[in-house]
């Protein structure tokens, strides 16, 4: 199995401007730990591989198990939001959804959307035309 973190985090670092202080104080942890998951000598926790893949807008198992190099000049990471947050689930049972993904898709509160759930896939929302 490859496993691609660590070009992965190097190439994303790089492609979006950030030094490695940066990302250290925005995933709240040290520079000596981001450069020990780029070259490869550690792997960042799942805490904070949801961290960066929230930060670059991508999903955990394109950070993890995909080589990036060949499509991140493509510019779909940074057009698709792959992660856009993490939500939390009130006492009422109810979400709030990100202002930028309400944004991303033109909707708007009261708006409907359909809700898919497989036990292997995950769950996901999609805006309803109609």
């Amino acid at each position: 199995m490859n496993i691609y973190i660590a070009d992965n985090l190097k190439l994303l670092r790089y492609k979006n401007g950030y030094s490695l202080e940066a990302i250290a104080e925005i995933i709240s942890v040290s520079r000596q730990s981001v450069a020990k998951w780029e070259a490869g000598d550690s792997v960042p926790d799942l805490v904070n591989c949801v961290k960066l893949a929230s930060l670059y807008k991508i999903s955990l198992d394109e950070l993890v198990n995909r080589a990036l190099e060949n499509v991140i000049n493509n510019e779909f990471l940074l057009q698709d939001g792959r992660i856009c947050g993490v939500l939390q689930i009130q006492p009422d049972r109810t979400i709030e959804l990100p202002d930028s993904v309400m944004d991303m898709f033109g909707m708007q509160c009261g708006d409907k959307v359909l809700l898919l759930a497989d036990r292997r896939q995950g769950i996901a929302l999609v805006k309803c035309s109609n």
